[in-house]
């Protein structure tokens, strides 16, 4: 399920909003990620580019967390968000300081281009009237600022500000601890943590104060300083989804049909509320399912999941199996991951914490194409934070389950 946190401020001054979160794990696998999908989780644009056509549920393949992901299509020869990746702005609401936060793969045989190589890759950060495209950024159209890919998949940020050099917008190469240069890798989640600081104005006057920093798989990668973003009142009101091939020529279109898978899409005022930014990232835990302290009418048997040793299984209506001392560290949402498999279409489970006494919702189990078959499930709970015992309840049996998982969101 995926979840929306209404924003309750934003601007200088106000109160930190709650995060806004997607795992993409609400739409049917398979299913295109138009507008109206967004809408019924919460966010919307005016307009897009490719979200109906070339954006996809996939729950079959690559997944940074639960058993979906956001998987976006750019065909080998074409370039330009009409007929390349994807392209929608998503609204905020108005703020000064804005994190985003979301994990991305590039497929195995990702092509960069063919003799040139640029092209821009997911969610950035834009307002007002968010200048790109070559336009001269006059602190009275916006701003904007998106990741990009270079020549063998070199990782930068590409801004436009007041004052950028060329026709269009600077960049700045990502760069480890070591100052070696960062590569976007095929095959491989990354995760991305974006930054960007709105400059105060007096008057009419752009004060040079406007800040992005940028995190590559938790570690600062850039940091830019004295920006001039606008003259006017305009703040961060967008996470703008912008990913395709180009540059303006057929040269730096992709050689072969190319892939990006996106998850765990975040976007906050509060630094607090990005827990990939935290020591040790985000709290995650993963509990075999045989590995319970107290159980009611099933039993184990050999797995035959990759990676897996026992499964519960019998598992009829009204049975459950317990989990003692399952630490929180901190309250928050958090995603509820379960490998099951099934022959049946209608099992059903309901976690709980402390025997019952707080219920934390249902989730059901789909054919997952019989009882050697596994797929992960998952929904998102609002947890306290402490010492718990979790509770695994089957409202409807006639599923196997391998194991268990809590990942931290926010």
């Amino acid at each position: 399920m995926t979840l929306l946190l209404t924003f309750i401020g934003g601007t200088a001054g106000a109160a930190h909003a709650d995060p806004r979160v997607n795992t993409f794990e609400r739409p049917a696998r398979g299913s295109a990620y138009d507008l109206s999908q967004w809408a019924q989780d919460g966010w919307s644009a005016p307009w897009e580019q490719g979200m109906s056509t070339r954006s996809w549920i996939d729950g079959y393949n690559f997944h940074h967390t639960g058993g979906q992901s956001l998987r976006v299509f750019y065909p080998k020869g074409k370039i330009g968000p009409a007929d390349s990746g994807a392209q929608a702005p998503l609204r905020l609401t108005p703020g000064r300081e804005y994190y985003l936060s979301y994990w991305v793969r590039f497929s195995g045989d990702f092509s960069w281009g063919t003799t040139e190589f640029a092209g821009k890759v997911g969610i950035g950060l834009a307002g007002g009237k968010s200048c790109s495209g070559g336009q001269v950024c006059d602190g009275y159209n916006g701003f904007s600022s998106r990741m990009i890919w270079r020549s063998g998949g070199k990782a930068a940020i590409y801004y436009y500000h007041m004052g950028h050099e060329g026709q269009f917008g600077d960049f700045v190469d990502l760069k480890d601890a070591s100052g070696h240069l960062l590569y976007w890798p095929r095959g491989k989640w990354v995760k991305v943590v974006q930054r960007l600081k709105v400059n105060t104005v007096t008057g009419s006057n752009a004060n040079p104060d406007g800040e992005i920093d940028i995190w590559y798989n938790g570690v600062q990668a850039a940091t830019i300083r004295n920006l001039r973003f606008v003259r006017n009142s305009d703040l961060v009101d967008r996470a703008y989804f912008s990913s395709f091939h180009g540059g303006d020529r057929p040269t730096f279109a992709p050689t072969n049909d190319s892939y990006i898978w996106y998850d765990d899409l975040k976007v906050s005022t509060n630094r607090a509320e990005i827990c990939e930014l935290a020591s040790g990232g985000c709290h995650t835990r993963t509990l075999q399912a045989e590995d319970y302290s107290a159980v009611n009418g099933v039993t184990t048997k050999p797995s035959s999941d990759t990676g897996g040793s026992r499964t519960v299984t019998g598992i009829d209506s009204s049975d459950w199996i317990a989990f003692q001392n399952v630490a929180i560290p901190k309250a928050g949402r958090y995603l509820v991951e379960y490998r099951v498999a099934s022959p049946n279409g209608n099992g059903r489970i309901s976690l709980d914490i402390n025997e019952g006494a707080t219920p934390l919702g249902n989730v059901t189990v789909p054919n997952t194409g019989g009882f050697t078959s596994y797929r992960t499930i998952s929904r998102e709970v609002q947890l306290p934070a402490g010492t718990h015992q979790f509770g695994l309840y089957a409202v409807t049996g006639g599923f196997d389950i391998n194991w268990w998982k809590l990942t931290q969101l926010s």
